[in-house]
C-alpha cells in the first residue's frame, strides 16, 4: 500500500538487519525530480563497490560512453566493480533508486556467484535466477521511504543469508585493509603477511571481488582521493596526491586518465554520479 507522497529530492542511508550485516554495507535510497520537459545528465564513474540497484521511478535514458549506443533500461541490475567511466545517464521526472550495497565479497558470499561474471557490467538481475526480482520490482514500486524498500528485500535476502557463509574470508580481510589504508598498501606484502602466493591472491580477488588486488587497491586509491576532494572543494589536488602517495606528478594523472578518462583539473563532482 501506498503511504503517502514520494519525496522529491532525497539521498537515505540505512544499515541492513544485523543477520545481512556480514554482508551488505548499507542500503541508500535516492529520490530526484527534474521538471518539465529537462533533465538531469550524470556521468557514471569507475566504483570499487558492488551492488543490487532498483529503479523504481520514472524510466531513464542510459548510454554507453564509448560506443554512443542506448541501453535498454531494466528495473533491476546487478553492478560488479566499475573501472572506468562507463555510462551516461539522463534523469527525467521522478528518478527513485534503491541500492543494495555489499562488501567487498559479500555479494559472492551472499549468492555463489563468481564476480567477474558482473565486472564492468549492468546485468539485468533476472538474468541471474538469484532471486525473483520481477516481483520484488513490482512490490517496490510502491515503496515511497528507504524503510518501505529494505522490508520487501529482506523478506527474500534473510533465507539467502541464513545459507551462506557468514564470516569473512581471508579475501574479504584484505580488502577491507586496503580499505582502511585507503589503498595504500602493497598487495604482495599483504598476500605474504596471510601465507598466500601472488597468484592465488589474484584468483581469489577476481573470483569473489570481480577484480584483481592491484585494480582493487588502484580504484580505492583514487576513490579515496576523490571523496576527500568532494568533501573539500578548496583542497589542492597536487596536496591530495601527495596525501595520498601519488608522489610523480605524471603517474597521479595516469590514474585519473585510466578510470575517469579525463584530468583532475577537468574534473567537476556535479557531472558524476558518485
Amino acid at each position: 500500500m501506498d503511504a503517502g507522497p514520494f519525496p522529491q529530492n532525497l539521498t537515505a542511508q540505512a544499515l541492513p538487519h544485523s543477520l545481512l550485516q556480514p554482508f551488505i554495507s548499507r542500503y541508500i535510497y535516492r529520490s530526484l525530480f527534474t521538471p518539465g520537459d529537462n533533465y538531469t545528465e550524470k556521468a557514471m564513474p569507475f566504483r570499487p563497490a558492488s551492488s543490487i540497484d532498483f529503479f523504481i521511478g520514472h524510466p531513464f535514458e542510459t548510454i554507453d560512453c564509448h560506443t554512443g549506443q542506448p541501453i535498454p533500461f531494466t528495473r533491476c541490475t546487478i553492478r560488479g566493480p566499475r573501472t572506468c567511466k562507463k555510462y551516461i545517464i539522463r534523469l527525467r521526472a521522478r528518478f527513485i533508486s534503491f541500492t543494495i550495497r555489499f562488501h567487498p565479497t559479500g555479494l559472492y558470499r551472499l549468492s555463489g556467484i563468481p564476480m567477474d561474471r558482473f565486472t564492468d557490467k549492468a546485468m539485468p538481475g533476472a538474468d541471474t535466477g538469484l532471486l525473483p526480482f520481477d516481483t520484488i520490482c513490482g512490490r517496490m514500486l510502491y515503496a515511497n521511504n528507504i524503510s518501505a524498500c529494505s522490508e520487501i528485500v529482506e523478506e527474500y535476502l534473510l533465507p539467502l543469508a541464513l545459507k551462506s557463509r557468514s564470516m569473512p574470508g581471508i579475501t574479504e580481510q584484505i580488502a577491507q585493509e586496503l580499505i582502511q589504508r585507503k589503498g595504500q598498501a602493497y598487495v604482495r606484502d599483504l598476500a605474504t603477511k596471510n601465507y598466500l602466493s601472488a597468484r592465488q591472491l589474484e584468483r581469489n580477488f577476481k573470483k569473489e571481488i570481480g577484480v584483481s588486488p592491484k585494480t582493487y587497491s588502484r580504484m580505492i586509491r583514487l576513490h579515496s582521493l576523490i571523496q576527500s576532494k568532494i568533501s573539500n572543494p578548496a583542497a589542492k589536488w597536487t596536496t591530495l596526491a601527495y596525501e595520498y602517495n601519488f608522489f610523480d606528478q605524471m603517474h597521479f594523472i595516469r590514474e585519473f586518465n585510466d578510470f575517469l578518462e579525463l584530468n583532475p583539473s577537468e574534473f567537476i563532482p556535479a557531472e558524476f554520479a558518485f
